[in-house]
């Protein structure tokens, strides 16, 4: 997995899941972003260059309704960092009760699928869990600072499967910026959203957007004068950024105005304009290439049509031939026939003649 992919073409962010997509485009795009988190929850340290690898993340339902068939979910995000550790992370909006249970089913499903290694002596199967975390974007009194629950086996052994959470809205810029955690950057303006609404108390103000956006992107600015982040990945960060403050601001049009002005960029840079044209060559290149293949399987078409006549015109001379050569034998037999009946008469002449 590459940290250089685009995020030029976000469609797919303007869905009703675009608070759990925006983690998914990241770990696509850029997923050594993620190990800042890492360190964050599990104190792990891994280089820029560790290798990622994104795993499968169907999982078949361990909850279902007896009077319902089995059904088949998926997790958010299935990982393996560094070729040995493994990692499952959610993307959850709403503090809900049974979410370690849904972690308890996806972190069994994913060991058995990911993680499980046998004996080659005692044929013994050990499942290994994942490090698993869940990610609470927005704001919320509730919020547990682990998710925990207790398990008894049958031999009344009990164990407790903890997984530790992230509230994103208790991270102040700052402290983002200080542990490079830029991938909560596109999620902070939904601590904004309670300020959007009609009748409270303290509505935002068109000036303390400006100033907001101001801060959030001059740490992403930061990060990447530092060195923290590429111009690429600095782009990735500024249109997901774009797409969640529009999200939040729908239905304040001139709000959203001022944060398409702020995050298109008024100066392109050289590297970004040379991008700009290559892809633009590349699209005409394309378009070029299928033009071609489409006059090609034309012309393609028109041979096998050619081909086609030809051996239908050569069929009909097979045919005309054996015609012919029937004709000639014909003529062969009509020519003895005639040479015998001469021979015939010249007989029967010779006959008369004879005393």
């Amino acid at each position: 997995m590459h940290d250089k992919k685009s995020m030029t073409e976000p469609t797919a962010l303007d869905g009703s899941k675009l608070w759990d997509e925006i983690l998914k485009a990241i770990v696509s795009a850029m997923p050594s972003q993620l190990f800042p988190l890492f360190k964050e929850v599990y104190g792990r340290d891994y280089p820029k260059e560790t290798p990622v690898v994104l795993l499968n993340s169907e999982t078949s339902s361990f909850q279902e309704n007896k009077q319902n068939t089995p059904r088949t979910t998926f997790m958010d995000i299935a990982l393996l960092v560094a070729s040995t550790d493994y990692y499952h992370l959610e993307c959850q909006m709403k503090n809900d009760s049974e979410m370690i249970i849904r972690m308890f089913a996806y972190d069994v499903r994913f060991a058995i699928t990911h993680a499980k290694t046998i004996d080659r002596e005692t044929e013994e199967i050990t499942l290994h869990f994942p490090h698993s975390v869940v990610i609470y974007p927005e704001k919320n009194n509730n919020l547990p600072d682990h998710l925990q629950c207790r398990v008894i086996f049958q031999d009344n052994s009990e164990h407790i499967y903890r997984v530790p959470t992230v509230r994103i809205q208790t991270y102040s810029l700052e402290e983002i910026h200080k542990k490079h955690l830029n991938l909560f950057i596109p999620y902070i303006i939904l601590r904004l959203r309670p300020r959007l609404k009609t009748g409270t108390k303290h509505l935002l103000t068109e000036k303390e957007l400006t100033e907001f956006l101001n801060e959030a992107i001059l740490v992403l600015k930061e990060e990447l004068y530092n060195g923290y982040l590429t111009e690429q990945e600095y782009q990735n960060y500024v249109v997901l950024f774009r797409f969640a403050v529009n999200r939040v601001l729908v239905g304040h049009l001139q709000l959203r105005k001022e944060v398409d002005q702020m995050t298109e960029p008024l100066i392109k840079l050289p590297s970004v304009i040379v991008e700009e044209m290559l892809a633009e060559r590349l699209a005409e290149f394309q378009t070029d290439i299928a033009n071609w293949q489409a006059e090609l399987a034309n012309q393609q078409a028109e041979i096998a049509n050619q081909q086609a006549e030809i051996a239908n015109q050569q069929a009909e001379i097979a045919n005309q031939q054996t015609k012919i050569a029937d004709q000639e034998t014909q003529l062969a037999e009509k020519d003895d026939e005639i040479r015998r009946l001469r021979e015939l008469l010249s007989q029967l002449s010779s006959d008369d003649h004879t005393p």
